[in-house]
């Protein structure tokens, strides 16, 4: 009787492509699901009109971008180890996704929920997740479609960049590419939301003023967040370096840049 082979080992390359991937769509899904959430808050008391940002004493945000940040780093990492295709790759896969789970979110929302916690009904229980999770068509719409144009726009900026510095300053490439795809992608989703949409269905949409007030906020906290986490950047940049082999990691990232300068 023949010896059983055994299966080969995943290549080190191909885990970190699949474990980057994973990431990169449960951050995407995760923040699509909690984008339907609006919240205000202060920075330690200053409000928009501190800042000469508007009349607002709060600022508002939707509570997607808590976890949305975190797709920040993943597409960074990707396009440094990958290139700018798998970039475009893991964007049409995590907007694939979102869209095969809006069927089961709209079923999960359907069956009537049953509440066994003391002082919440089985109406108020279901009330509470379709307002947590019955995001309107248009919020989906609006934040798939900003997503596609920012991840294609962060892809061609941060390769530019890298190409244009030589491979070096990550910092810059990293920040430079998100200043400008997050400037687009914030403004496209809250307006085409809450203004355009609304507007050619026939709902009501909201006030330019409103909606300008909610993307300022959005942009400003993701630049602070994109800023804040540079050392979380460059310490996934060792783990994975460290994963690979400095060798490994250093043809991985000239695959992906071929025509970086020597």
């Amino acid at each position: 009787m023949s010896e059983v082979s055994k299966p080969r080992p995943v290549a080190r390359e191909q885990a970190l492509a699949h474990t980057l991937c994973a990431l990169f769509v449960g951050f995407f899904v995760a923040a699509e699901v909690l984008g339907g959430k609006l919240f205000r808050f202060t920075l330690m008391g200053l409000g928009p009109r501190d800042f000469g940002l508007g009349t607002n004493a709060e600022f508002a945000a939707t509570a997607g971008i808590l976890a949305f940040p975190l797709t920040f780093v993943m597409t960074d990492i990707v396009n440094e180890y990958f290139g700018k295709p798998i970039v475009r790759l893991f964007t049409w896969i995590a907007i694939a996704v979102n869209l095969l789970l809006q069927p089961v979110i709209r079923a999960a929302i359907a069956v009537p929920a049953i509440s066994f916690t003391p002082g919440i009904s089985d109406a108020e229980m279901q009330r509470g997740y379709e307002i947590a999770l019955g995001q309107t068509s248009s919020i989906v719409v609006a934040s798939l479609c900003a997503f596609a144009l920012a991840q294609w726009l962060d892809a061609a900026v941060f390769t530019w960049l890298r190409r244009s510095t030589g491979g070096k300053w990550l910092w810059l490439r990293a920040q430079g590419s998100t200043i400008v795809s997050q400037l687009i992608d914030t403004i496209a989703v809250i307006f085409l939301a809450f203004v355009v949409i609304p507007r050619v269905c026939g709902n009501e949409p909201w006030s330019l003023a409103d909606a300008w007030s909610v993307s300022v906020t959005n942009y400003v906290y993701k630049f602070a967040i994109a800023v804040l986490m540079t050392p979380l950047l460059y310490g996934v940049h060792v783990v994975v370096d460290l994963y690979l082999g400095k060798a490994a990691a250093a043809a991985l990232i000239h695959g992906a840049h071929p025509s970086d300068p020597d």
